[in-house]
């Protein structure tokens, strides 16, 4: 058994980038977290120390001396229903990490805690328990009101009662756990500092340099590349893309097998240029293990879902580049004569090497549209099957040939809920490129009268309805890519009674929210 693994390393990767602290109390994983952490280089700067209550029944000085959290740990749970004794003790190691991360945290006066409980085997105590698993808690400790919470919990079940495996299973769980706590709470942080307006920088697209190939040539060895994997980005630790030069690229190629197709995306501030690079090709696996072998957390994630956490300059290379990669992929072949076609002018043009025709890539403009209640009270948001539980956004759809952007609002809005908007009220607010495949959203505000009954398209969605402006404001509370189903599963987790979450920032959904929010009195 190896004393530490990547995971560790990506976790005191984030937590040294993020500036954060932790502590760690352990039980049946017998110190391997703490010694996994410390295995770490400068994990000093971030691991404060923790215990390990093997011995449940004198553990109690080992868990701050508090009598209520040694109880927890041995005595079990009752219940007066049919649920069996492994089920009552696989939920008290859930009550007990929660409570224990929580009070550690507290004391520690760190900004995270990891609390693990559970047994590895080979042998068990409950009757039917005859596999391991393990209770995992993250408390964290809120910046500004000191507030400590749980922000993330999971039960980890492992296949087999081998102790060891057992043991470093469960350690890359709680790794990994707390990676996601301290990646979401950085991508918070992103969040607020950034502005979908921003304008402190000047990324030129540089067009005239595209038909310049010993321009492009010369920029090409000192640049920057983004590097893309199907409709994947490369980020780094936390929510900031991850550029690499020009060796790095062509290593990652010799070492996988991959190819990759390079694109001219611009120049920044008029000195740095930036490229895209597509690998094509390769094994998945084998391109993300030349990554972990430097164990600092650089790893492929979604653009659909990733891009909105990132900074107005990094969102705005990543949906250039993927808009290209993407267009580059589905048209290989001319669509007059069939012929193949080639890359011409640094990848943003292609011409068939048959006819000579000369393509470039396209986007399709979409609406996407808030619709309110004629007194501004309510707003109409449906829920689509490809959404985590209770997220629910505005309307969207394509503009049809012939169509304005103010017939589509109301077409869509019709087609999709049944509800005829007041045609006038139509008011262009944002536009956002959605390159998933090549889409451009066009943002508005209309209104509409909200006594028309709801007459949903269930090819389309799976629930709408209208929401008050007092549900809206408190899922606006809730942080994080909401998108993700791993974040939305935390949020409801943490605040079950809440309605319905909706986008992050960083979104044209979430921005036509927020301004019909704004708009309302307190």
């Amino acid at each position: 058994m190896s004393l530490t693994s990547a995971a560790f390393g990506r976790l005191v990767s984030a937590l040294k980038q993020s500036k954060k602290t932790t502590t760690v109390v352990e039980s049946c994983c017998g110190g391997l977290i703490q010694s996994s952490i410390m295995s770490q280089p400068g994990s000093s700067a971030v691991f404060f120390g923790g215990t390990v209550s093997y011995n449940t029944r004198k553990a109690k000085p080992l868990l701050l001396n508090d009598a209520t959290l040694h109880a927890d740990l041995v005595q079990p749970l009752t219940s007066g229903n049919a649920e069996s004794e492994e089920s009552l003790y696989v939920r008290s190691k859930v009550e007990h990490t929660k409570r224990i991360a929580t009070e550690y945290c507290k004391q520690m006066g760190t900004d995270y805690a990891i609390a693990e409980s559970g047994a590895s085997g080979p042998t068990f105590r409950p009757e039917g328990l005859d596999k391991g698993f393990v209770a995992i808690a993250v408390a964290k400790r809120d910046a500004q009101s000191g507030k400590v919470e749980i922000v993330k919990q999971d039960v980890v079940r492992s296949p087999h009662n081998d102790r060891q495996a057992n043991m470093r299973m469960f350690a890359d769980a709680a790794a990994q756990l707390a990676l996601d706590a301290v990646r979401e709470d950085a991508a918070s942080e992103i969040l607020e500092q950034q502005s979908c307006t921003d304008s402190a920088y000047h990324f030129d697209r540089a067009t005239k340099l595209r038909t310049d190939p010993e321009a492009l040539s010369s920029l090409a060895n000192d640049a920057k590349y983004i590097v893309l994997r199907g409709g994947k980005s490369l980020f780094g630790d936390g929510w900031e893309l991850k550029f690499l030069n020009h060796n790095e690229v062509q290593s990652i190629c010799n070492a996988t097998g991959a190819s990759v197709e390079t694109t001219f995306l611009g120049i920044l501030d008029g000195k740095d240029a930036f490229f895209g690079a597509d690998l094509v090709g390769g094994n998945d696996e084998s391109i993300q293990d030349v990554f972990d072998k430097d164990d600092d957390g650089v790893h492929f994630s979604d653009t659909r879902t990733g891009a909105p956490l990132l900074s107005p300059l990094h969102n705005e290379i990543a949906l250039h580049a993927t808009a290209l990669s993407q267009w580059q992929r589905r048209n290989k072949f001319c669509a007059i004569c069939g012929g193949p076609t080639e890359l011409i002018h640094g990848g943003t043009c292609m011409k068939c090497s048959s006819c000579g025709t000369m393509s470039w890539p396209r986007q399709d403009p979409s609406m996407i549209a808030a619709i309110t209640s004629q007194d501004g009270d309510s707003i109409l948001l449906a829920h689509s099957p490809r959404h985590p539980p209770r997220l629910h956004t505005v309307l969207a759809g394509f503009i049809e040939t012939g169509e304005t952007f103010e017939k589509g609002v109301a077409r869509e809005a019709y087609e999709e809920t049944g509800i005829r908007i007041d045609e006038d009220s139509v008011e262009y607010i944002g536009s956002q490129p959605w390159p998933f495949p090549q889409s451009c959203m066009i943002g508005f505000l209309a209104t509409a009268d909200a006594s028309q009954p709801l007459n949903i398209d269930e090819d389309e969605i799976v629930e709408a309805r209208w929401f008050h402006k007092d549900e809206v404001r408190a899922a606006a509370a809730v942080e994080g890519a909401t998108m993700r189903a791993e974040v939305a599963k935390a949020a409801l987790e943490a605040n079950p009674d809440i309605p319905l979450l909706i986008p992050p920032k960083g979104v044209i959904a979430r921005k036509l929210i927020d301004t019909w929010l704004n708009k309302l009195p307190l």
